[in-house]
């Protein structure tokens, strides 16, 4: 697919058919990711990626966790955490996105959202959707407990065959969002 293409057609997809992603396709999708350049080359990223029961048992925790959370600040408070969680039960596979890392660098941050944007743009190339989701921040620690990994999580990304096209949302053009100096 033309680079420009996928850029400018790639959307944030909500809504999934019910149809499985066969696991050769995921694949191609996290290794777009690892070409994705990172600092110092330490490709800090890590994926975990779960379907039927194991994706049911996280968006389950996810949602209990998400209640605890509401009554405690509010769903007014909880930005779109809900709605995230509902994208991610109908998905039919979601990826979860670890820093492995192991010196804190905020460049290693950037390596992961590099990562991901790859994800996002090879997903597309292959006619599949993807959402990226940062709202799990609400519940970090009880998803960490649940997966028992060592790495910082980072994000989830629902992954399936889009059930809808979004139209596309205005951009600011390069004049308001860019300076030039000499």
């Amino acid at each position: 697919m033309d680079l420009d293409k996928a850029l400018r057609g790639r959307r944030s997809i909500r809504k999934y058919l019910a149809k499985n992603v066969p696991e050769e396709l995921v694949r191609q999708v996290i290794e777009a990711a690892t070409f994705a350049p990172s600092a110092k080359n330490g490709q800090q990223w890590r994926f975990t990626v779960l379907t039927g029961k194991s994706k049911k048992e996280l968006t389950d925790l996810f949602r209990r966790e998400l209640e605890i959370v509401s009554q405690r600040i509010g769903r007014e408070n909880m930005g779109s955490s809900l709605s995230s969680c509902s994208i991610m039960e109908q998905a039919p596979t979601v990826i979860m996105v670890w820093n492995a890392g192991e010196r804190g660098w905020e460049t290693e941050i950037h390596s992961i959202a590099a990562a991901i944007q790859n994800m996002l743009l090879k997903a597309y190339a292959l006619g599949l959707g993807t959402v990226w989701i940062g709202d799990i921040f609400y519940t970090l620690d009880a998803l960490k407990e649940h997966f028992g990994r060592p790495w910082k999580l980072m994000a989830a990304v629902a992954l399936g065959w889009p059930d809808h096209t979004p139209k596309s949302r205005p951009r600011k053009s390069v004049d308001e969002v860019a300076e030039f100096q000499s």
